[in-house]
C-alpha cells in the first residue's frame, strides 16, 4: 500500500462523471486529488463524490486536478483520498473503513494550497 512520500503509481481510471482519464495527462503539469470510492455505489458515496466534485474549480485554482472514481488504483485501498504534487510525490493519504470516515472536502482543498504554497527547496534544506 502507499504510503506518504511515495509516488503515484501511473493509472488510468473512469472518473464517476465519466471522463476517461490517465495520469500521465496531469503529472509533472497539476497537483493530484484523487478520491478512490471504491466499488460500492452506496448513497454516503455518491453525496461524497458531489461535495468533492462540487469544489472542482477551487481545486484548479489551486493548479490540481480532482479526480473522483469507484475503478481500482495500485497502491490505494478504498475509499481512500490521496493529495499529490505534480512530481507525484503523495504529500496527504487518507484511508477509511467507510466513505463517512474520509476527512471532509474542505480539508482537500486546503492540502491542494500547501502543495502550491510549499517550498521543495525549503524542505530539501530541512532534511
Amino acid at each position: 500500500m502507499l504510503t506518504r512520500g511515495d509516488a503515484v503509481p501511473h493509472f488510468h481510471v473512469t472518473s464517476v462523471d465519466q471522463r476517461d482519464i490517465s495520469y500521465a495527462t496531469i503529472w509533472q503539469h497539476r497537483s493530484l486529488v484523487l478520491v478512490a470510492l471504491g466499488d460500492s455505489e452506496s448513497k454516503a458515496g455518491r453525496a461524497y463524490a458531489e461535495a468533492v466534485m462540487a469544489l472542482a474549480s477551487r481545486f484548479a485554482a489551486h493548479d490540481a486536478e480532482c479526480i473522483v472514481t469507484r475503478d481500482a488504483v495500485d497502491g490505494v485501498a478504498a475509499p481512500a483520498v490521496l493529495v499529490a504534487d505534480r512530481w507525484g510525490e503523495i504529500v496527504h493519504l487518507a484511508t477509511a473503513a467507510s466513505v463517512d470516515g474520509l476527512p471532509p472536502p474542505g480539508d482537500l482543498l486546503d492540502w491542494t494550497h500547501y502543495v502550491q504554497m510549499r517550498c521543495p527547496e525549503c524542505e530539501g534544506e530541512a532534511r
